[in-house]
């Protein structure tokens, strides 16, 4: 048996739960910078890639570019079809 005090049993519990508060509290605090971390990484590797992302958009307004050439020579034939007509 053990000859422990009720109001030691309290204390001991209010300690523990002490402790185990001050652990999740620490714990949430590493959490949030293992994100802010991975955050900063994911950025970073962004960041390294920027040149392939640059290289990325030109080609697609390379794509643009051409698509209004396209439409723009429809139109000219258009408009000269129009004109033949008149």
């Amino acid at each position: 048996m053990t000859s422990e005090k009720p109001e030691d049993a309290a204390a001991v519990e209010r300690e523990l739960e002490r402790i185990v508060a001050e652990a999740e509290a620490k714990l949430a605090e590493v959490r949030r910078e293992l994100a802010e971390r991975r955050r900063q990484d994911a950025q970073h590797a962004e960041i390294d890639r920027l040149e392939e992302h640059l290289a990325n958009a030109t080609v697609r307004w390379e794509e643009v570019r051409s698509f209004f050439d396209d439409v723009l020579t429809q139109l000219r034939r258009h408009d000269d079809g129009e004109h033949l007509s008149e």
